[in-house]
């Protein structure tokens, strides 16, 4: 299908996400940041979506002078040679995340060289040592109630500091006086270092009252034992005295690079910035209201970052950006001709490995009943996947959240 300016949506839409995907390869990202670190033995950690990959940028630069352990969700491995890479479970921890953590911890203590920590988005599941008064069985059920509220990232890594003896700067506590150097690729709207992957270096202080106001705000149960536990949480300073905190990357990174590319095509392009999230119907509406300003203009490319979420009310697949991408067809008018794209950059949108999807309005016009059914069902994976539209890139090996792209054409 061509439209204006010789546009083909499919081409050009999996082009621009390519784009903002090489922007944000954590290989590439941590190089600028490790320049002086040569020559001195390193002792590495990391946890999250990106580590394994930054730990191989790590190795290209310092060789066998940086050597530690990186824990990763699984399908998120890289084939590093020096940094021992360990894999659990994400979005909910289970022992092998307690059992590389440990792992972790026993290096840290036993180090003298100047800690080197890689943090990115997944590292809260991947991370995990319970607080003293909570199983692990306690924590995944919460964890996962709050997952299908569609609470948001930066709420739900609120809840994990509390529920943590790691996180919430508390691993920092375990390195004694060697500075500490962390490089961070964010996930989180904001990108406040205290709430990517909970913090585990940060200068944070884990709100007991705040995280009890979420779960109740969530409804929530938990029983006596875990409430007192919360509310015993010591908000004492983690900050350790060497600490230096480097954010290397984020969804802005992706969306810039993007809007260089389509501007090099001769495409007007208005960035919203790596900052909107909320409810998927919202947002929907939201850059719809936005695209409906900017009629008349066309062609031209709206971009946006962020995260999107849904309270899950159906037995269907699909994620956040999918649902977003079905409100957002289903809510466009007729005469509105446009095609959009939203991805979760680590590649995994919902539960079905799917990393998102994309359409284009002649794709979804009289598709009406099928959307509103999608919707209702969150279904929205089985919609797109029907339609021929869904996008699967497999684990990508970076997280900087969602990355949406809608062109309006007409």
């Amino acid at each position: 299908m061509t439209l204006q300016m010789n546009i083909e949506p499919e081409k050009f839409l999996l082009s621009l996400m390519q784009k903002a995907l090489a922007a944000v390869k954590p290989e590439r990202l941590v190089q600028p940041h490790i320049v002086d670190l040569k020559g001195q033995a390193l002792t590495v950690v990391g946890m999250g979506k990106a580590a394994a990959h930054m730990a191989l940028g790590i190795e290209k630069t310092l060789g066998s002078a940086a050597q530690g352990i990186v824990v990763v969700p699984y399908g998120y491995e890289a084939n590093c040679q020096w940094i021992k890479v360990r894999s659990a479970a994400h979005p909910l921890p289970d022992q092998n995340g307690i059992d590389a953590t440990n792992e972790i911890i026993e290096m840290l203590k036993s180090s003298n060289n100047p800690v080197l920590a890689l943090i990115s988005g997944g590292g809260s599941s991947v991370c995990c040592g319970p607080a003293s008064f909570i199983s692990l069985s306690e924590k995944q059920s919460i964890i996962s109630q709050l997952l299908a509220k569609g609470t948001s990232i930066g709420r739900l890594n609120q809840v994990r500091a509390v529920l943590s003896s790691v996180k919430g700067g508390s691993l920092a506590r375990f390195v004694a006086k060697q500075p500490i150097q962390a490089l961070v690729l964010s996930d989180v709207p904001g990108n406040d270092p205290n709430l990517v992957a909970s913090g585990p270096f940060a200068p944070n202080r884990p709100d007991a009252k705040g995280c009890l106001a979420i779960l109740d705000r969530a409804g929530i149960k938990i029983s006596k034992h875990i409430r007192k536990g919360i509310l015993s949480v010591s908000i004492q300073n983690n900050i350790h005295p060497q600490v230096d905190t480097r954010l290397i990357g984020s969804g802005a990174t992706a969306l810039q690079a993007a809007e260089g590319w389509a501007k090099a095509q001769g495409l007007r392009v208005l960035n919203l910035g790596d900052a909107l999230e909320g409810n998927a119907e919202a947002l929907a509406r939201v850059h719809l209201q936005r695209v409906t300003l900017l009629n008349g203009q066309s062609p031209i490319l709206l971009l946006s970052g962020g995260e999107a979420n849904v309270e899950v009310s159906g037995a269907g697949q699909g994620g956040p950006n999918r649902h977003f991408l079905a409100h957002l067809a289903r809510s466009a008018p007729n005469k509105m001709q446009i095609a959009a794209l939203a991805i979760d950059t680590d590649g995994c949108d919902g539960s079905d490995g799917e990393a998102g999807a994309w359409f284009a309005s002649e794709k979804t016009r009289n598709r009406s009943q099928d959307l509103a059914r999608a919707v209702s069902a969150c279904d929205s994976g089985g919609f797109f996947k029907k339609l021929g539209t869904s996008i699967h890139t497999g684990p990508t090996g970076t997280n900087v959240n969602d990355f949406r792209a809608i062109l309006l054409l007409k």
